[in-house]
């Protein structure tokens, strides 16, 4: 069971039932003409769409990882977690007064929400 970034035209017909073992089909979306999903293998080779295929082309994850929907959502928990402890202006002092500290929490905020971004395309 391989799940991948699959890059498709057209519309997607989705099949009417499959093994419920089979993870669960994340849709990202596209850009009005190709459209991206996470798939298991065995439920892509149920459904149907025109240029349905495997890609690991880096401007097809980085479309992912800037305009689907789950990206945007993760950014936005990322900055609603650093503000919990941060203001906007304490930040601004941080790198004012280049306090080593503060960047580095702020930044191993960031990573971990890095490290879920890029996990959108099984990176």
């Amino acid at each position: 069971m391989a799940i991948n970034l699959y890059k498709y035209t057209g519309e997607m017909t989705e099949p009417k039932s499959w093994d419920s073992d089979l993870a669960a089909p994340v849709w990202y979306g596209g850009d009005g003409t190709t459209y991206y999903a996470f798939l298991d293998d065995e439920y892509a080779a149920l459904c149907t769409a025109d240029d349905l295929a495997v890609t690991t082309a880096a401007d097809d994850k980085a479309w992912v990882k800037t305009n689907s929907r789950q990206a945007k959502s993760l950014r936005k928990e990322c900055r609603d977690t650093i503000r919990k402890t941060y203001t906007l202006e304490d930040e601004l002092a941080m790198a004012r007064t280049d306090d080593t500290d503060g960047k580095a929490a702020i930044t191993a905020i960031v990573d971990s929400y890095t490290v879920k971004i890029a996990a959108l395309v099984g990176d």
